[in-house]
């Protein structure tokens, strides 16, 4: 009972500070908009580092990058990752190149997350629109590649719990198929202490692991769906 109030007590703390950076950011966000996307981009990455600096010292919630070094930096490449947490959403930013994501567009309801979707340019999807979606991920993921930016898909188009089987969705799929660029699968248990619709945060360190995906021209669409999803179920 002490440990579940003190556990509710730290992630308190945590959601009054994240939130705090999330308004200071989202309103010099919008003074920033002028600004070119690169620079907008490294402000709202500074802003991430703060909430997971805030996250490690509240919740005592920190994270380890396996296979970091299978990664061309230097290239525009496209993130395809398991959805399990609001974690990896932020964290990314911060793991990888500067990025544009692929986004329901309901989070464009959130009071002042709003202001930073468009601030950093986000795809905004209706995932109740497929054919519309795809269109959307393909013009401007392209864009975005040609650009010098990364995109970071989440195929599964959902958060799901630890353990459970994600399930593949093609849009993001067929916009690998037709990018000619670097393509990383990645996979994590972000869900263990940042679970799906809870409030109380669990101490704990967040494993990433990456794996490229290779030999995409040669691969049907199926194929690439299994590997990506066997990647995303691996355990460790």
């Amino acid at each position: 009972m002490l440990t579940k109030l003190i556990l509710l007590i730290r992630s308190s703390v945590f959601y009054i500070g994240h939130y705090a950076i999330i308004v200071i950011f989202s309103l010099i966000g919008l003074i920033l908009t002028p600004l070119p996307l690169q620079t907008r981009l490294r402000f709202m990455r500074f802003g991430v580092n703060l909430s997971l600096f805030w996250l490690k010292l509240s919740c005592n919630i920190t994270h380890k990058v396996h296979n970091m070094e299978c990664i061309d930096l230097n290239k525009p490449s496209i993130i395809l990752s398991r959805h399990e947490s609001t974690w990896e959403a932020l964290a990314f930013h911060t793991i990888f190149p500067l990025q544009i994501n692929v986004v329901k567009k309901e989070l464009k309801n959130i009071p002042f997350f709003n202001f930073i979707l468009g601030s950093i340019e986000s795809i905004l999807i209706d995932q109740k629109q497929a054919l519309k979606a795809l269109k959307q991920i393909k013009i401007k993921g392209a864009q975005a590649i040609e650009k010098g930016f990364w995109v970071v898909i989440f195929p599964g188009g959902t958060r799901v719990a630890p353990g459970k089987i994600t399930t593949i969705q093609s849009g993001g799929l067929i916009f690998v198929k037709q990018m000619k660029t670097p393509v990383y699968l990645v996979t994590h248990n972000a869900g263990t202490v940042w679970p799906k619709g809870t409030f109380i945060k669990q101490p704990g360190t967040i494993d990433i692991y990456i794996k490229p995906l290779e030999d995409i021209a040669s691969k049907k669409l199926k194929l690439i769906s299994t590997e990506t999803q066997n990647w995303f179920q691996k355990q460790y």
